[in-house]
């Protein structure tokens, strides 16, 4: 008699759902986001991840994606500033560059931190 055949589970997740799931995740660094747009729950998700390892792989590359696009927005936030609308006397709105010297100075003190760093107190 042959092994009974192994029956995939109703909510398992395909192949291309964990894709879309990986893409969006890659994206925003939010599981709840990614898990809904591929319709999977994060449950399952968890628990792919610690019995998959090559989907925990492409978890860990996503969550390194979603840190480097945060980099890139607070190097570009550093260096040109969010825009502010300023409106004056009903005319059209335009706006004006300000920047963020905390940030500046958090990613000085990342990158130089012999030079930029918090200075040690004296004994």
């Amino acid at each position: 008699m042959s092994p009974p055949a192994r029956r995939r589970r109703i909510d398992a997740p395909t192949r291309k759902k964990l894709a879309v799931f990986l893409g969006h995740f890659g994206r925003t660094g939010s599981v709840a986001f990614a898990a809904e747009q591929a319709g999977l729950s994060r449950n399952t998700l968890y628990r792919r991840r610690r019995s998959d390892p090559d989907f925990a792989r492409g978890w860990e590359d996503a969550i390194q994606r979603a840190v480097d696009g945060l980099h890139d927005e607070a190097l570009k936030r550093a260096f040109h500033g969010p825009g502010r609308p300023i409106v004056r006397r009903s005319r059209r709105p335009r706006r004006i560059r300000g920047f963020d010297d905390g940030l500046l100075m958090k990613l000085l003190r990342l990158y130089y931190p012999q030079t930029y760093g918090r200075a040690s107190l004296p004994d």
